[in-house]
């Protein structure tokens, strides 16, 4: 193979073709742009968007409210606070605890943190073959400590700007924590597809893979299912979230900080509605809800409440305890076929009511909290009843329809792997005739071959019944084209390495 021009190959291995540029090492100055990037810009974005929602508001409500006076000043003050929710740290106004924060500004923050490491992760890794590397040998560990170590640092300072003077009060040390801990998963997600995290599972049994599977499949149609009967009361009581609506917020400002903040909570309503759907309930302060009882009580005036029921339920209600059973039983006859014994199976099915309980469970926890120290205190979605509500829901029914809906010892399904090919010039000679003509014989009565190495019957014979046994063989997932085990190919290929004159084979 002749090399470029203007490039000449050197002996002895001493020269090396030119690559594309290395990608950073620790220790360069390549590094230093890219943590800063992955460590300031989540956080400055996060405070930007608080700033500007609270010049937002303040604008409108200083148009329609006697004594606004919005300012640069008054906007960056509301920011530090609303920064710190986004991160879900505890705050302290007016000397009453605030714990019941918003999942939605955490989400999206969480999201945007994922996406900025996994660009920082393929940024740093970026070189001559274009892989990354693992977590403990590649740029994994340093990203993700990188953000965690940023946004506790800047937590820290946050909550220590704030004091008792300023409305608003929040513990530094706590929100270090806090902050620290969310950046860190939020980023370890990001990096889990670069950094081969996700090929981890696969070295699991495949009955914990599969119940990994079925615990996702119940959390998320258990989520999905909230976010529906959510979606269907707040339809239903159309009028009473436009009266509170109405009451509460009648000028624009107050009607745009209103809505903002319903939809700041709608992923807490979505688990609230989830935890009611599987027994367990909802409170607010005194007022509860679960599908079997109702204990009324002063409720927050928000749209959201506005659709917790105060009336005794009706005789029906009890039939919303269909919806978890159906989809225990769907977990059920997913991880049935999987497994054709029943100690798989099982264990299959323990390790997905597991997985969609702890999810669930912490959903929970995350829901709720204090709300002031009036009436409306605390809201709660109880973790440990959600918890053990999911996985009754998910085990009970998964563990029957697993074990009924496909008879034991039949063989889990799989899929046929691709046929394998060979590496090397072979090469594929077909041989065709214009007209068909009579086949010869040798004089010795042995099959032979034509002169221009065209195989006969007998040969063909022979190919014909090694394909038969190579397909015989070929149930166990390999193609009957690829190698035998000595590495030689089959008859059934035609190659122009190792072939004698006259069309015979060697060996």
């Amino acid at each position: 193979m002749s090399a470029p021009a203007g490039q000449s190959p050197r002996r002895g291995g001493r020269g090396r073709a030119e690559t594309s540029p290395a990608s950073p090492r620790p220790g360069t100055p390549g590094w230093l742009p890219v943590l800063a990037r992955v460590a300031l810009l989540p956080p400055l974005v996060c405070y930007g968007v608080a700033v500007v929602l609270a010049g937002v508001v303040a604008a409108l409500a200083s148009g329609t409210t006697p004594g606004g006076e919005p300012g640069l000043g008054q906007a960056l003050a509301v920011g530090v606070p609303l920064w710190l929710v986004a991160h879900l740290v505890p705050l302290q106004v007016t000397g009453v605890p605030l714990g019941m924060l918003p999942l939605a500004p955490a989400l999206l923050l969480a999201t945007l943190i994922a996406v900025e490491a996994r660009g920082a992760v393929g940024r740093l890794e970026r070189g001559g073959d274009g892989r990354a590397a693992g977590l403990l040998h590649g740029v994994g560990v340093p990203v993700v400590a990188t953000v965690a170590a940023a946004h506790a640092a800047i937590g820290v300072f946050a909550a220590a700007i704030l004091t008792p003077e300023t409305v608003v009060d929040a513990s530094p040390g706590l929100a270090g924590v806090v902050c620290g801990v969310l950046a860190g998963l939020a980023a370890l997600a990001g990096v889990a597809r670069p950094c081969g995290l996700l090929a981890l599972p696969r070295r699991l049994p495949a009955w914990a893979r599969h119940g990994l599977q079925g615990g996702l499949l119940a959390t998320t149609a258990l989520l999905t299912a909230g976010a529906g009967l959510l979606l269907a009361a707040l339809l239903a009581d159309a009028s009473s979230v436009r009266g509170v609506l109405a009451d509460l917020a009648p000028e624009a400002g107050s009607g745009a900080g209103l809505t903002l903040l319903t939809l700041a909570y709608l992923p807490n309503g979505v688990v609230a509605a989830a935890s009611w759907l599987i027994g367990p309930g909802v409170s607010v302060g005194a007022a509860s809800a679960t599908p079997t009882a109702i204990t009324s009580g002063l409720l927050p005036p928000i749209p959201l409440a506005a659709v917790l029921p105060q009336s005794a339920p009706p005789t029906w209600a009890g039939l919303a305890f269909a919806v978890p059973l159906a989809i225990g039983s769907l977990v059920g006859w997913r991880l049935a076929p999987t497994a054709p014994d029943a100690p798989s199976r099982v264990k299959a099915t323990v390790t997905a009511a597991l997985v969609a309980a702890v999810l669930l469970g912490l959903a929970a926890s995350l829901s709720g909290g204090r709300l002031g120290a009036g009436p409306f205190d605390p809201v709660e979605v109880p973790a440990g009843p959600v918890a053990f509500a999911v996985l009754g829901w998910i085990l009970v029914p998964g563990l029957v329809v697993a074990l009924l809906a496909v008879p034991l010892g039949t063989p889990p399904a799989r899929r046929r792997p691709a046929a394998r090919t060979r590496r090397g010039a072979d090469v594929v000679v077909e041989v065709t005739q214009d007209e068909p003509g009579p086949v010869a014989e040798d004089d010795d009565g042995d099959d032979g071959d034509h002169g221009d190495g065209t195989a006969i019957d007998g040969a063909a014979d022979e190919g014909e019944e090694t394909d038969d046994a190579d397909d015989e063989d070929g149930e166990d997932g390999e193609d009957a084209d690829s190698e035998d085990d000595d590495g030689a190919p089959s008859v059934t290929s035609t190659s122009t390495e190792g072939v004698r004159p006259g069309g015979t084979p060697r060996g």
